[in-house]
């Protein structure tokens, strides 16, 4: 055993072995993207808008990823995130800025069983 334990050749085959096992692994238990309700699907809107943390927001987006995540957040940099609901197929996330109220909404989307906004007009043909 120690033999093996001092061979360059055992180690040069385990090490990527390891390695290998680690990424599928952690593949395996990446967590999905998006919400399992529409209900928290809004709450993690909200709390991602309210914390101005794009990097919460980005798993919840159906389209767009990083870039999108970072400008929509920077939107609420200034602003006050009063709440979010889920209605009418939409979360609304409702807030305040300089004193004036209004709501943002974000269309729901299914992908893969998950629920997920998009934030991004898009045209219908």
């Amino acid at each position: 055993m120690k033999a093996r334990l001092t061979n360059l050749r055992f180690w040069l085959l385990v090490f990527p072995v390891g390695w290998l096992t680690m990424v599928f692994v952690a593949i395996a238990l990446w967590p999905s993207p998006g919400a399992e309700s529409p209900d928290e699907l809004a709450s993690e809107v909200t709390n991602a808008l309210r914390t101005h943390d794009f990097h919460k927001l980005e798993p919840l987006l159906a389209v767009g990823g990083e870039d999108v995540a970072k400008s929509t957040a920077d939107q609420f940099q200034t602003a006050r995130v009063d709440r979010g609901v889920y209605r009418d197929g939409a979360v609304v996330v409702e807030y305040t800025h300089d004193g004036t109220r209004a709501e943002f909404r974000l269309p729901v989307e299914v992908q893969d069983g998950r629920y997920v906004v998009n934030p991004v007009v898009t045209p219908r043909g």
